[in-house]
């Protein structure tokens, strides 16, 4: 350990690669869409030829501290820069809008450097006996997991245990579109080829968590905050947060470091999981959602640890536990650096380097993020409306980046109709977006359990433990639903109508497919099923009378849906038809001009930058062939 630390100190390449990696990693974070993943493949090719103890050293320090700038446009804008930093917006970003923006970015960064380094010391501590503790964790206990963190997170939903379990179950039903994993069959996708491999999952969830919030800027009068950032808190505050809730900060990045263990669950796992306990422990349960400071410092405190966890799988054994060590493994492979055994014998020292470079790597981190937090904290004083146009634009160049394909924009359209509906409605999110991330691998370890065991795997010493924590789980979501009783009948008889309508359809079209093809779906489709007539059921015996009528015309309200609607399709349609360049750049100048009512040059001038900014970035810079659209690509 000392001797890998006094390697990298006595190696200037190192440092150098560390300090030019860090800000790329804040970087990539911070855009939506882009994350560890695509950061990788973007840098790969730069690095070849590098040595490889150097080049590894840049794709780790890079890859650690995605999620440490992650929460910027989280909390400040309300669009996630990745998956795991979705659960960050939930509270981050109504902090932001009442003027605590400072606050919640010092809470994220400081949560994020402990989780950083307690996952660090979680690695270090593990190195001896990795290889024994990954191989106990069987396909049981790694389906159980899965079920686990979607207990955890319906037993979040504000008291609506209920609602809860039917979005995760709608989640896992998402995530059953296109070819099981087990036979290859195609399911819920028809002659649709661009859902065979499924729906995307970044787009999915950009969608979901990122557009109602991005269209509610579209009505915003004020800037993003509607507080002035003059009378809204320090960085220090956050930090003080951070240290009165150390022991969360201590339970959940040991979470997120098990977590990023187990194969298969991931970053959004860790975060999501991470976010349910700080709700579960809470003695408010029911004010998550509307700007507690634990529901940042929990997710963000969790999938920085997951880094550490999941290194001890992927660089010690060869195992990548999530789809962003898959391509970090493949990118070692690339430069020479052969993961497995050899890293715990003769290449030991390289091990420690690494160890080393995720320790200074969040540290710098630190530096570099309180630099430049005062400008990026100005960006909320700026008005709403002007930064909807931008922040669509953005969030959309995401959901393609994720993907390449102009069919996600339609995803993206449904997604966001979803996610407008019932963020409407009351029904919470995250579930879903649990369920969509997990249900690929929660399926396969369902039917390797099935396969060896039986449905004897749930005797298993393993398996009885991590029932008795989904009994206690659902058992706390109960007590939260008992204690908000009040205000459960929810305007939502449509949303959950249409989802009845859903669940049954899917568990009727399930019944054509081979066993091990239908049996997850078909438990999915009737779990949900049952959820949302039971919650149907309640909310109707639980009515309370009609309150009166808002101080608000129902019209109005109907109109600011139709505006939103009206701006999600004419963006997506946009991008579609005309593509990401020339399309979104054009219809921003025209936004500019005759919503925003700016000059007709200062509007040109904004369209021509940014069209040239979409142009530099993606044609030259990551060197893609920038999508022209439909229309233009028939001409």
């Amino acid at each position: 350990m000392t001797d890998g630390l006094i390697a990298f100190m006595s190696n200037p390449a190192l440092i150098a690669a560390l300090l030019l990696a860090v800000p790329c990693g804040l970087v990539a974070g911070a855009i939506p869409g882009v994350g560890g993943k695509l950061s990788i493949v973007i840098a790969l090719p730069f690095l070849l030829g590098v040595d490889p103890l150097v080049a590894g050293v840049f794709l780790l320090a890079m890859h650690s501290v995605v999620h440490t700038g992650g929460p910027v446009p989280s909390i400040l804008l309300g669009v996630p820069g990745s998956g795991p930093d979705a659960a960050t917006v939930l509270d981050g970003h109504p902090m932001s809008r009442r003027g605590e923006a400072h606050r919640a970015l010092g809470a994220a960064l400081s949560a994020s450097l402990a989780g950083g380094l307690i996952g660090v010391a979680f690695l270090a501590a593990f190195i001896p006996f990795a290889g024994p503790l990954v191989n106990a964790l069987g396909p049981p206990e790694r389906f159980l997991l899965a079920v686990l963190g979607i207990a955890f997170i319906a037993a979040l939903s504000d008291g609506r245990l209920l609602r809860g379990l039917a979005s995760g179950c709608l989640g896992l039903l998402v995530a059953a579109i296109g070819m099981d994993p087990i036979n290859g069959v195609v399911r819920y996708a028809g002659d649709l080829l661009f859902l065979w491999d499924g729906v995307d999952m970044i787009t999915a969830v950009i969608a979901i968590f990122a557009v109602p919030e991005i269209l509610q800027m579209a009505g915003a009068k004020h800037s993003a905050t509607s507080v002035s950032a003059r009378q809204g808190s320090r960085m220090v505050d956050g930090l003080i947060d951070t240290w009165r809730h150390r022991l969360l900060v201590l339970r959940a990045s040991l979470l997120g470091a098990l977590v990023g263990v187990v194969p298969g669950l991931g970053g959004e796992a860790a975060s999501w999981m991470a976010y349910g306990h700080a709700v579960n422990s809470s003695r408010e349960p029911g004010s998550f959602g509307e700007g507690r400071v634990e529901g940042v410092i929990a997710p963000e405190a969790a999938n920085n640890s997951k880094e550490g966890g999941s290194l001890v799988t992927t660089l010690l054994i060869g195992l990548p536990s999530s789809s962003g060590m898959t391509i970090l493994l493949g990118a070692f492979l690339t430069l020479g650096i052969v993961p497995g055994p050899a890293m715990l014998g003769e290449n030991i020292a390289a091990t420690w380097t690494l160890v080393w470079t995720l320790v200074f790597a969040n540290l710098a981190s630190v530096v570099i993020f309180i630099a430049g937090a005062g400008f990026l904290v100005r960006v909320t004083r700026v008005p709403g409306k002007l930064l909807f146009p931008f922040t669509l634009a953005l969030a959309l160049t995401g959901s393609y980046l994720s993907a390449f394909q102009w069919q996600t924009f339609a995803i993206t359209l449904l997604f966001g109709i979803l996610g407008l509906a019932m963020k409407h409605c009351k029904w919470s999110r995250a579930p879903f977006a649990l369920g969509l991330i997990l249900g690929q691998p929660t399926e396969i370890a369902l039917y390797q359990s099935l396969a060896i065991w039986g449905p004897g795997f749930l005797l298993r010493t393993g398996s009885l433990i991590l029932l008795v924590l989904i009994v206690v789980s659902l058992s706390v979501g109960i007590r939260n639903a008992r204690r908000n009783r009040s205000g459960q009948a929810s305007a939502s008889g449509w949303l959950s109508g249409s989802l009845l309508a859903l669940f049954g359809g899917a568990g009727l079209l399930t019944l054509g497919y081979p066993t091990e093809t239908a049996l997850l779906p078909l438990i999915a489709a009737g779990l949900g099923f049952a959820a949302v007539f039971f919650d149907i059921v309640l909310a109707g015996h639980r009515a309370e009378p009609v309150a009166p009528a808002p101080a608000t015309p129902r019209p109005l309200v109907e109109a600011e849906w139709q505006k939103q609607l009206g701006w999600l399709l004419a963006f997506t349609a946009t991008a579609s038809l005309l593509g990401l360049s020339p399309g979104l750049p054009v219809l921003t100048g025209l936004y500019l001009r005759f919503i925003m009512r700016l000059s007709a040059r200062r509007a040109l001038l904004i369209g021509v930058l940014m069209l040239a900014l979409f142009e530099l970035v993606q044609g030259q810079i990551m060197g893609l062939s920038v999508f022209r659209g439909l229309l233009l690509a028939g001409i």
